[in-house]
């Protein structure tokens, strides 16, 4: 009876070593899958929250743009010839994601064969502070921009009313303001679509050099731009 009964557990015995195996086996496989869900919804996360873009730092920019400009003064000149195709340069500093102060330089040849003169070009030094919005996690970044530009539109050997030659140049200070989007095709480069407008101080005009009568000229001007801009801050 004893016999019989020792061999009962001994059968019992064997026979639950293999579902104790099946059972830590099934905790191991648990174990490695929640492992491997954890590292495969770890990486996911990561790429779902990537840096698509960013704004801070040292930027460096060039665009084209095309230009448009009116006076009330030079009615004649504006009128024919009031817009022109252009290029200029651009640098900014991000202090973070929101605030980035630049300064930029812009150039303009217009036609001059209507104004029967030799050239006729527009330039515009810029400074100012530029407001960035969204996240570093959009590739589309929208921003407006406020600042100060200093323009000056120069018309050399213009025909005047006796058949002479006339050197004309006016220049002055005025209110800059802008918006548009930079869109990061890769970081750290963006694309860049700007729209300005220059307007709200008289310029004083000269004619040979001198300014008769303290002569000023309302001046507004306005440029639609394309351009690529380089973060240099995510080179290094």
């Amino acid at each position: 009876m004893m016999l019989s009964t020792s061999k009962n557990h001994l059968t019992t015995f064997f026979h639950l070593i293999p579902n104790s195996l099946i059972v830590m086996k099934s905790v191991r496989f648990m174990f490695l899958f929640v492992g491997i869900s954890l590292l495969v919804s770890n990486t996911l996360w990561g790429q779902t929250i990537r840096q698509r873009s960013t704004t801070e730092g040292l930027s460096l920019g060039i665009q084209g743009h095309y230009m448009g400009w009116s006076s009330d003064h030079f009615q004649f000149l504006d009128e024919n010839a009031g817009s022109g195709p252009g290029i200029g340069g651009r640098v900014g500093y991000g202090f973070n994601q929101r605030f980035e102060v630049f300064a930029q330089y812009d150039f303009n040849s217009l036609s001059a064969t209507k104004i029967a003169a030799k050239s006729f070009h527009f330039t515009h030094a810029t400074g100012g502070v530029r407001f960035n919005f969204s996240a570093t996690t959009h590739a589309l970044r929208p921003y407006a921009e406020l600042g100060y530009a200093y323009q000056t539109g120069k018309a050399d050997q213009v025909l005047n009313v006796n058949g002479g030659r006339d050197n004309l140049i006016f220049k002055g200070g005025t209110l800059h303001v802008g918006a548009g989007l930079n869109y990061f095709v890769s970081l750290p480069v963006a694309i860049t679509l700007n729209g300005s407008l220059q307007a709200g101080a008289k310029s004083p005009v000269y004619v040979n050099g001198i300014n008769f009568f303290d002569e000023k000229a309302d001046v507004t001007a306005f440029r639609i731009s394309l351009g690529v801009v380089v973060y240099l801050s995510e080179l290094f």
